[in-house]
């Protein structure tokens, strides 16, 4: 029998602080990624090798592996099952990565897991060799997936599959998504090469599943043997050699092994799809439109029944409820509103494709993109916009707003409609202002920007009411305070108190200005340029008035963050003339005169007021 450091497992209580952890974790991005799966088997062996047990499934591939792995995720839950969920990046909370039936990890487990490698992640440093964020990050998944006793965790893949830090796993089941020109500096400098590095994921006694229907496919076939397609009614796959089905002198032509039929969107954010094996067939709905995810869906339905016995029943129910935000997410319909963090050029190829069968005048873009891509090519395959605004996500891979406005003059937008935003949040308010209700705006390039936009949507903006001490405590730890800043602060959480979550630099702003009105505000004790802060804002009502009228004339996303308060607090703008001074402070409100009939009984003391 195997003993357990309950220690590494993370069964004791943790004395580290969330926000302390986290930033740990997130230190580690200044280590470059490397290939290789040896740092991260040597972090679990430390760990024990908290996984074995746990049954895996990759998912690799250049586009559409996130939501396969949500859509094999949701089926599989469907199906009775406890899943984890290993996903990046995250949008707004680096605990998105890693979730168990649905539910983020705790900060607590994020704590314990941390406190119990950090002195192995940090003698690694010393040495030169610390594991990188993804690495860690992997197995932290990894660590909580065996915790939990999960029945099976899906894993999407970060780059190629060979070396990739997933591939530390022996799956039972995996996939190659696509295959397109990608991270050649690192995989591959062709498709052939690369479709060589990601079929390394393929399962030892299961086919690979793919949605590689042409020339490339041979390239799949040589490392991973067994091969299971999936493609588009209708289309042809060449069997060749290393076939499940056909020996060299059998190669012929024939449809794929798992058909799919993209019937078209149902409404804005439906789409029905048709689904069938040699003795099974699915009629669905799913919440991805696009022709590419039905053959995501394909994959994924193929995946679940390698994994389980699974109803046709259940493969309907889970695929139907795979939501997956930021690929192709309808916000709106008026204008119509799409954020899809498509971040190559054959990502932009589908989003050209999908907004295609949606009816609209003009299109408004948000572009905002990694210096590493090819922005050209992206530019080329996204429909020419009538208006674009290029913009900088807060990362330090964002490329300059400059040069990707040059791309998209260079690609035939007119000059004058041609436009820079410092902030994604800016880029699309200037996009709404200049759309009319039969417009569409699409905010792509990257799922830092698409992450930045949804904020507009999704910032958690909570009024509370703050009745005692004890109040005040709660809603300043579920910020991630400090335990001093908990202390400090309490006492001031008065009148209004808001719980918000911003960019870092949007927060430090917010702070200052609220200070020097005469509020208070209270950051998380995680605090990074590249990531989102949790705010508590104290003050009165007529403190935030001021604070959102000075916010409506700032960059970096400030006056959208003024119109989320207004609505939040329901408040309007400024209105001095009917502001009234017992709105902020104690006022006097009259002067009682009294004269007593004895002042000498005033100055005994002996009569009360």
């Amino acid at each position: 029998m195997r003993l357990r450091n309950p220690k590494a497992d993370g069964l004791c209580g943790s004395d580290m602080e969330y926000h302390e952890a986290a930033d740990f974790l997130f230190g580690l991005r200044r280590f470059r990624p490397k290939p290789g799966t040896e740092s991260t088997a040597d972090l679990l062996a430390h760990l024990e090798d908290p996984h074995e047990g746990v049954d895996f499934v990759q998912v690799a591939g250049s586009n559409g592996k996130g939501s396969t792995a949500r859509m094999v995720e949701r089926t599989l839950r469907e199906a009775g099952l406890s899943v984890g969920l290993y996903t990046s990046p995250h949008l707004e909370d680096l605990r998105e990565r890693v979730r168990v039936d649905g539910r983020k990890i705790p900060r607590s487990a994020v704590s314990s897991f941390v406190e119990a490698s950090q002195p192995y992640v940090t003698s690694r440093g010393a040495d030169g060799e610390s594991p990188t964020f993804f690495e860690t990050m992997t197995a932290l998944a990894l660590w909580y997936f065996g915790r939990e006793n999960v029945d099976v965790a899906i894993l999407e893949v970060g780059i190629g599959g060979k070396f990739d830090a997933t591939s530390v796993v022996d799956p039972v089941a995996s996939a190659v998504t696509s295959v397109s020109l990608e991270h050649t500096g690192i995989i591959g400098e062709t498709k052939a090469e690369i479709a060589r590095d990601k079929a390394h994921v393929a399962p030892a006694d299961a086919p690979l599943v793919t949605g590689v229907t042409d020339d490339t496919l041979e390239s799949v076939r040589a490392v991973a043997g067994d091969v299971l397609t999936v493609g588009h009614d209708g289309e042809t796959v060449e069997h060749g050699a290393g076939d499940r089905q056909m020996d060299e002198r059998s190669r012929s032509v024939a449809q794929p092994d798992v058909r799919v039929t993209y019937d078209g969107r149902a409404n804005h954010v439906e789409a029905d799809i048709e689904l069938a094996g040699d003795d099974w067939a699915v009629e669905t709905r799913i919440p991805l439109p696009g022709e590419h995810q039905a053959e995501n869906a394909g994959i994924a339905a193929a995946l679940a029944r390698q994994v389980t016995d699974v109803t046709d029943a259940e493969l309907a129910r889970g695929l139907r409820n795979a939501h997956w935000p930021g690929r192709f997410e309808v916000l709106d319909t008026d204008p119509l509103t799409v954020l899809d963090g498509a971040h190559n050029p054959g990502a932009c190829e589908r989003v050209a494709e999908t907004l295609s069968t949606y009816e609209y005048d003009d299109l408004h873009l948000v572009f905002g993109a990694m210096h590493d891509k090819d922005h050209r090519e992206m530019a080329d395959a996204l429909p020419t916009p009538d208006s674009v605004v290029t913009c900088e996500p807060t990362v330090d891979r964002a490329e300059d707003r400059a040069v990707l406005a040059e791309v998209f003059a260079d690609a035939g937008v007119d000059a004058d409609d041609v436009h820079t935003d410092s902030a994604v949040q800016d880029a699309l308010s200037s996009a709404l202002e200049r759309a009319g209700d039969g417009d569409a705006v699409v905010v792509t390039g990257s799922l830092f920007a698409v992450a930045e936009a949804r904020s507009r949507w999704t910032s958690p903006d909570v009024p509370k009411r703050i009745q005692s001490l004890e109040d005040a405590r709660e809603t300043l730890e579920g910020a991630d305070v400090t335990e001093k800043g908990v202390y400090r602060m309490r006492g001031k959480a008065v009148h209004r108190v808001v719980k918000t979550n911003l960019q870092y630099r949007q927060a430090s702003y917010l702070k200052q200005e609220l200070l020097s009105l005469g509020g208070e505000c209270a950051l998380s004790g995680l605090q990074r340029e590249d990531e989102r802060t949790d705010a508590v804002l104290m003050g009165t009502l007529s403190q935030f008035k001021r604070l959102t009228d000075k916010l409506e004339a700032q960059p970096y996303g400030l006056a959208e963050v003024a119109r989320e308060l207004r609505e939040t607090l329901e408040i309007g703008g400024s209105e001095p003339d009917s502001e009234y001074p017992w709105q902020d402070r104690t006022a006097v409100m009259g002067i009682l005169n009294v004269t007593p009939a004895n002042p000498d009984l005033v100055a005994d003391g002996d009569l009360e007021w």
